[in-house]
């Protein structure tokens, strides 16, 4: 008897072994078929309609880091790579993460539209890799059997090079558009107002600075170039710092940032460079999110596991189809120049702070991102 299995998304039902490899041979049997397929450079895979891999070429099985194709048979792709979300629930295809998955949704559409392409990311359990991939599904029949035929070509390199161009030429260009129209304005301002076109110059500058050293660390950190190093840091004075760094920022555009000191002044050592980096980003993301005449609140408590939790918090809301995507590389809320800043504090915190990154948005809390390192 089947027994009915839970599903968020796509069907949870799996095809026995026998099938598997009955379904096998008929792409194995056809041997012009299978050297054609492993003669390809591309990654090809064949699933049958629950979604199970029932044959993969030889690019897929280098990808994945497989030495035998029986090892693939019967899983489903994100199974086969390790995605975080493939056993949430009932296997890949059915937690709430895969409703965002472009490659769930080619499958699932090529059935009725026979060919599907996508674009889907997918980041392994351990969150050491990711891999951001175009993918092609094409319905097929082969001696009676329906099949999905999956190409997959990885654009991870292609995506990262793009996003990050676009996001340092964007972010230059405004800064540079604000130097050009403060120091024009320096030119005509009476001496009572100087100051305070000097101070917001100076803002510039140092957000011009902030933003290339930002993109050479995130560009180290990616390619495993970038070496950790030991700070010895308090608790109170580093988010201070941060803090003041917006400040101004801050009041230029009418909001408030509020730092909430209710915790010692706790002695710990981290990476000055990259802490900075995720707790400005944090900062950063929850004052774009907000109108004017809103108040951020910055925090950071140690908890009763040991762990240093530095907490900022906005009242905006995201939706269901944003929290399921925020920590994907080059998704932003913010428009398609955007999209490195909740994936750099997720990558950082956890490939070299040996930390944590979470977050909830929900009407009766806000936004709240939490960063948790070691105390």
């Amino acid at each position: 008897m089947n027994k009915t299995l839970y599903t968020c998304f796509a069907s949870p039902q799996r095809s026995s072994q026998k099938e598997i490899m009955q379904q096998y041979s008929v792409i194995a049997d056809n041997k012009d078929l299978a050297v054609m397929m492993n003669g390809v450079a591309s990654m090809l895979t064949v699933m049958n309609l629950n979604r199970q891999i029932v044959f993969a070429n030889k690019a897929v099985l280098n990808t994945f880091g497989y030495t035998d194709l029986q090892q693939a048979l019967g899983k489903r792709l994100g199974e086969m790579f390790g995605c975080r979300h493939s056993f949430d629930v009932n296997g890949c295809g059915t937690s709430q993460y895969c409703t965002a998955c472009g490659a769930m949704q080619t499958m699932m559409t090529c059935v009725t539209q026979n060919t599907v392409v996508e674009e889907c990311c997918m980041a392994s359990d351990d969150g050491k890799v990711t891999l951001d991939l175009r993918v092609q599904c094409t319905n097929i029949q082969l001696k009676g059997n329906n099949f999905i035929l999956c190409s997959m070509t990885d654009i991870s390199n292609e995506k990262r090079r793009g996003v990050m161009e676009r996001i340092f030429f964007h972010d230059l260009n405004n800064t540079i558009t604000g130097l050009n129209g403060i120091t024009f304005s320096l030119n005509n301002v009476k001496d009572p107002k100087y100051s305070a076109y000097f101070s917001y110059l100076t803002l510039l500058v140092n957000s011009l600075t902030d933003q290339i050293n930002s993109h050479k660390v995130l560009t180290m950190a990616e390619n495993d170039e970038y070496q950790k190093k030991q700070h010895k840091l308090f608790t109170l004075e580093f988010v201070n710092e941060e803090v003041e760094k917006y400040k101004q920022q801050a009041s230029m555009d009418e909001k408030d940032i509020h730092f909430i000191d209710h915790t010692k002044n706790h002695l710990f050592v981290s990476d000055r460079i990259l802490l900075s980096r995720v707790l400005g980003n944090m900062i950063k993301n929850a004052l774009e999110a907000e109108p004017s005449g809103a108040k951020i609140d910055v925090s950071v408590y140690l908890d009763d596991d040991g762990y240093l939790n530095f907490r900022v918090h906005n009242d905006s809301i995201m939706s269901e189809n944003e929290k399921l995507k925020v920590f994907n590389r080059s998704f932003s809320t913010k428009g398609t120049n955007r999209g490195l800043g909740t994936y750099s504090m997720k990558m950082l915190t956890e490939k070299y702070l040996n930390g944590k990154v979470d977050f909830v948005s929900n009407p009766a809390e806000g936004t709240v991102f939490i960063v948790k390192i070691p105390a």
